[in-house]
């Protein structure tokens, strides 16, 4: 018996090694709570993972553009599509970019249809300066001051072209060196796809879905921030602070002096950051990507999934949100979401809350059918919704585990700018 064990004993002990990861697979998706909490203990620390304002600000959608023209959504749980192409555009050396049309929508739409290219796409502008941060580059900034789509033309590029939403500007920069091979030739190899169309609707550059398709129903755990070290985080500075406490009903307001508070609300774990600054401290509209950023690292809240989403050059807003395999997730609650602004007048608001989502679980539910945005359209037609409606896009909805609030299921549907804010389209057929 013992020879048999010593000649057999590396099978013996994989057995083993594989009968314990089923164990501890099993007991972490019955259970995940406590596994969070072991978690959570061990590698707080660690969550901020995103090290640069560039990954802050990466483009969030890839668009393949075929010979015919036929443009199609990529997406893919295997791989990181804009790392792909955040690390080739990295190798390329872009020269100086000039414009080449401006004010023409039709020029500027067929340049967003251009075949046999990669439409990669920011959910909303993007100073020059981010552009340079994110893909190591130094276009003239001064020359392209936003930037909404980069067209990479995928036979022997010669040139890049930066599209601008807001004039229908396209500006062109010729590739004055590449320091490697073009990995994007293969990267619709592999890749999961849906058919979409670019519109100008109503002056908006807008991806619709001309096609009723298929997205997957993603599981997550649920990492959950302690209140005290992020109110901490959010008032402390580097001079000596004497933080106070104070307790309203179903809020908890922390004070350091009368310039800052922290309002947290028990019920629904999110959190209002308010603080004034002098006049002289207020930074330019050009400067609130990088001041928002550095506020955002200053908390220590995970960034992994997190991503730009939006600006309001009018109130001086912006918003950052959880995204899965490029698509933007929403919450009633504004879980997975942070809104930072700073005014004129000195004053900062932030507002996020406690929670977010880092560890995808296996979850056994077929993929939910989307239908074309014809039919959303007809469908908020139908009820009188559709003439407030002003943009449309398609993302996955939080919703809460009701038996364990340490996980959550991602639903894929489809959310509308409706009144200024994005909600579920079934919302309004209610």
């Amino acid at each position: 018996m013992i020879k048999k064990l010593k000649t057999n004993w590396l099978a013996i002990a994989l057995t083993i090694v594989v009968v314990i990861s089923l164990f501890l697979t099993a007991v972490i998706w019955s259970n995940p709570a406590q596994y969070e909490r072991t978690r959570d203990n061990s590698s707080s620390r660690n969550l901020n993972t995103t090290q640069s304002i560039g990954d802050l600000y990466l483009p969030t959608q890839v668009v393949h553009v075929g010979a015919g023209q036929q443009q199609s959504l990529l997406y893919s749980s295997r791989k990181n599509l804009i790392a792909v192409v955040q690390k080739q555009l990295r190798i390329y050396q872009l020269g100086r970019a000039s414009l080449v049309k401006s004010n023409n929508s039709d020029v500027y739409l067929s340049y967003l249809h251009q075949p046999n290219s990669l439409i990669i796409s920011y959910p909303d502008s993007v100073t020059g300066t981010i552009f340079n941060e994110t893909f190591s580059q130094s276009i003239d900034t001064s020359r392209v001051k936003q930037i909404d789509h980069i067209l990479i033309p995928l036979k022997s590029p010669r040139n890049i072209y930066l599209l601008t939403d807001h004039g229908y500007k396209v500006y062109r920069t010729r590739i004055s060196r590449s320091k490697g091979s073009n990995s994007l030739l293969s990267l619709t190899k592999g890749t999961s796809k849906v058919a979409v169309d670019y519109k100008l609707i109503h002056g908006q550059t807008m991806l619709l879905y001309p096609k009723g398709f298929k997205l997957p129903v993603f599981g997550y755990q649920v990492t959950s921030q302690n209140v005290d070290t992020l109110s901490q985080n959010l008032i402390s500075t580097n001079k000596q602070s004497s933080i106070s406490t104070e307790h309203k009903g179903n809020t908890t307001v922390y004070r350091d002096g009368e310039n800052k508070r922290v309002v947290y609300n028990h019920q629904d774990g999110t959190i209002r950051y308010e603080n004034y600054v002098s006049r002289d401290a207020v930074p330019k509209e050009s400067q609130l990507y990088s001041y928002f950023f550095n506020r955002i690292a200053k908390t220590g809240i995970p960034m992994d999934n997190l991503r730009y989403d939006g600006i309001s050059n009018q109130h001086r807003t912006i918003s950052y949100r959880s995204y899965v395999e490029g698509f933007p997730i929403f919450n009633s609650n504004g879980y997975g979401e942070i809104r930072m602004s700073s005014k004129v007048s000195g004053m900062n608001k932030t507002w996020l809350s406690l929670y977010s989502i880092q560890v995808p679980l296996p979850i056994d539910q077929r993929m939910e059918r989307l239908p074309s945005t014809t039919t959303v359209f007809n469908q908020l037609r139908a009820s009188n919704h559709l003439k407030d409606v002003e943009g449309i896009r398609a993302g996955y909805l939080w919703k809460e585990n009701t038996n364990n609030n340490s996980t959550v299921k991602l639903t894929p549907t489809y959310f509308v700018n409706y009144h200024g804010n994005w909600v579920d389209y079934t919302d309004l057929q209610k």
